[in-house]
């Protein structure tokens, strides 16, 4: 398959160290409502969603938009 017959990518981070939903959604969503935007990160990242709360590594790879349609 040539690189140009790739889909493409969502955009993704991955987190700082520290960083938590809020922190998150305070950097990439400043002008949003922060529950609203925590309540959409968490729903684009349901593999980190389910964990403990604030347990987000900087390894973890963390999605910043929603699943792109075909």
């Amino acid at each position: 398959m040539s690189a140009s017959a790739l889909p493409p990518v969502r955009r993704f981070i991955q987190p700082l160290s520290g960083d938590d939903w809020a922190s998150i959604a305070d950097r990439l969503m400043p002008d949003a409502d922060p529950d609203e935007a925590i309540a959409q990160l968490k729903s684009w990242n349901l593999h980190l969603a389910f964990r403990p709360v604030s347990v987000i590594t900087p390894s973890d790879v963390m999605f910043v938009e929603p699943p792109r349609t075909r």
